[in-house]
């Protein structure tokens, strides 16, 4: 997970990253802006997007089909960020991870196990929709979507998730309940180059200070064994299943620079409305 540098705090002792702004996002019944932004540009200079998932465990795209790789063209093979395939056409991922990116730089990768193979399904972004009001000097409103070119092929190792009805968010994104994260970021040990997509299973919580003060709109990944997301995982799903279905109940957005929990997602169930707006795709 790429974790912006924009600021620290103390929090239990750990170096956090904090929110750098009091701004919250509009709830998931909020009006919304009549645009949202398309992203145009050059390439970033990011210093830390070395890539996986920290004390967690190998697992497949069998197991979580919605997850997708979200890369520049030039980083097919290395850990840039993930994401969340919410329909044939449409990925989840977080602004941070597209910010400054052209549609023709990018690319989303469908059904892999490994960055390194060249099986699964490649394709290039028609078009990314930043959410209106994203300011890269604040961690907030952080996720955007990605129409690629041409629609997946659904199968066993492509399948969207959910998007959380307001019943569905409030038996899942509760205190006290856990959700599962996965990417190819980077592991416990600091590998500079994995390859091989892991997951790890997380307590969260929409609400209380564990994760010290941040945006509105973001569930805590709480403090487990120093379980975490890290430097790779970005914009990848933090998700959990309700009666047979996957539901994607947050984003990977940023946490302490030490991976070891207290990661912070952005909650998927505030920009419903938004989601839906550009996409079509509606909450279950």
């Amino acid at each position: 997970m790429f974790k912006p540098l924009h600021a620290v705090l103390t929090a239990v002792g750990m170096l956090a990253l904090s929110a750098c702004s009091s701004q919250t996002a509009p709830s998931a019944g909020a009006a919304l802006p009549a645009e949202s932004q398309t992203v145009t540009g050059t390439t970033p200079a990011f210093s830390d997007l070395s890539s996986q998932i920290v004390y967690g465990t190998v697992t497949s795209v069998t197991n979580r089909p919605y997850q997708v790789s979200v890369t520049p063209s030039t980083e097919l093979a290395g850990g840039w960020c993930g994401g969340t395939l919410i329909s044939a056409s449409w990925v989840l991922t977080a602004a941070h991870c597209v910010e400054g990116q052209s549609t023709s730089s990018m690319r989303v990768r469908a059904g892999i196990n490994n960055l390194t193979t060249s099986t699964g399904q490649l394709r290039s972004a028609s078009s990314i929709l930043l959410y209106p009001g994203r300011s890269t000097s604040s961690d907030a409103y952080d996720i955007a979507l990605i129409r690629v070119s041409s629609p997946f092929t659904l199968g066993s190792t492509v399948q969207p998730a959910a998007l959380p009805s307001n019943t569905v968010e409030a038996i899942l994104d509760v205190n006290g309940r856990s959700a599962t994260v996965s990417g190819w970021g980077k592991t416990e040990t600091g590998a500079s180059s994995p390859t091989a997509l892991r997951e790890v299973t997380i307590p969260i919580t929409p609400t209380g200070t564990d994760c010290g003060t941040r945006p509105g709109n973001t569930i805590c990944g709480k403090y487990a064994s120093g379980k975490d997301s890290c430097n790779g995982d970005s914009g990848g799903p933090l998700a959990a299943t309700y009666n047979g279905k996957f539901y994607v109940l947050g984003a990977v957005s940023y946490g302490p620079t030490a991976c070891r929990g207290y990661g912070v997602y952005t909650r998927v169930n505030g920009y419903i409305n938004w989601i839906y707006q550009q996409t079509g795709v509606a909450a279950q």
